[in-house]
């Protein structure tokens, strides 16, 4: 063979693999963005239907029912009935069985105010439950019968503290005993309200509001002046924790409307609604 006819050989050979290799490229990108609009129009997951938590005092998750629920879109179904539900300490800890006797002093106030809220056709109060005895799924049977679509949880805790004041250098007198303010008392705490979805066994949120008061007093009556200083705290502070309830649900309802269209983007399809009345001024009393 002469060096020019394998020139041309080789010129022949080196053009094949070119053309091959350009018929390829173009095979391989036409596969890949064939396969972009089959993925991005997979439908989006639905929103939860039922609860996905065991149905026993721990409500516990398996891994599966767990992703399914950080993938499903948030859903907000308002208008509708809500029930304040206290929490209280049990009386006796061998059981369940709550202190009926001491229910939170907030909790009028706090459902006083909620009452002609845009986002709630009825706020009822519910019997009070011992915290954590009974688990969620019981809690979810007591709204049932009183068929409520959501929860709050309303809670208080308030430590309270006496200590000596100076004025309790008087007290060395008898008669300073009888009447002069030696004794510095405070209560400190917060109030607690969480938004509870019966139908999924979801919090959705929790609102809590510090709340601090003092008093100075003479010796007598310590306890009772104690209970009565945290009690008033408690009447104060309710009804402006119900108002952080409702701006917090506007709040909630905002989120959830970016978070699903972002995922129904994602997946190609229809954003989950959010419906929400127009919320107004608050009132104040």
């Amino acid at each position: 063979m002469s060096l020019a006819t394998g020139g041309r050989a080789a010129a022949l050979l080196a053009l094949c693999l070119l053309v091959s290799a350009c018929g390829a490229r173009p095979q391989y990108a036409s596969a890949r963005m064939a396969d972009a609009p089959a993925m991005a129009g997979a439908p989006p997951p639905p929103p939860l239907e039922r609860s996905l938590f065991a149905r026993d005092p721990q409500g516990a998750l398996t891994e599966d029912a767990l992703q399914q629920i950080l993938a499903a879109p948030i859903e907000l179904d308002l208008p509708a009935r809500v029930g304040v539900v206290p929490v209280v300490t049990a009386t006796d800890w061998r059981g369940p069985n709550p202190d009926y006797l001491r229910v939170p002093a907030g909790v009028a106030p706090f459902v006083h105010r909620l009452r002609g809220s845009e986002p709630f056709t009825l706020v009822t109060e519910v019997m009070p439950i011992p915290s954590g005895s009974l688990g969620m799924e019981a809690l979810r049977e007591v709204a049932a019968r009183y068929r409520l679509r959501y929860v709050l949880l309303y809670r208080e805790v308030i430590a309270t503290r006496s200590t000596v004041g100076p004025i309790a250098w008087g007290y060395a007198t008898v008669v300073g005993a009888a009447f002069l303010p030696g004794q510095d008392h405070a209560a400190y705490g917060y109030v607690e309200a969480s938004m509870f979805d019966v139908k999924t066994g979801l919090l959705l949120f929790t609102t809590r509001r510090a709340v601090l008061g003092k008093r100075r007093s003479n010796l007598w009556h310590q306890d009772h002046k104690l209970a009565t200083l945290a009690s008033t705290l408690a009447v104060r502070s309710a009804p402006a924790l119900a108002d952080d309830v409702k701006s917090d649900l506007y709040r909630f309802a905002d989120a959830a409307r970016v978070e699903n269209e972002h995922r129904a983007q994602v997946a190609g399809g229809a954003p989950v609604r959010v419906p929400m009345p127009p919320a107004t001024a608050v009132a104040t009393e």
